[in-house]
């Protein structure tokens, strides 16, 4: 439960940066939407898929 914590974190962290870039440069704004959603979302699935694995792992040592 707690990886999965540390993930959500993470992840809102990254989209909290995003949103302030494009606040900080309005003019590259889009370029910087373009860009960085679709590696947030990316890095997002593969980091749950990360953390899917590692739960399932730990729970198979401890049987």
């Amino acid at each position: 439960m707690r990886s999965w914590l540390i993930f959500t974190g993470v992840v809102i962290a990254a989209l909290v940066l995003l949103a302030l870039l494009a606040t900080g440069f309005p003019s590259a704004s889009s370029i910087i939407f373009l860009i960085g959603t679709p590696i947030v979302v990316l890095g997002a699935g593969l980091g749950a898929k990360f953390v899917q694995r590692r739960n399932r792992t730990m729970r198979s040592e401890n049987l």
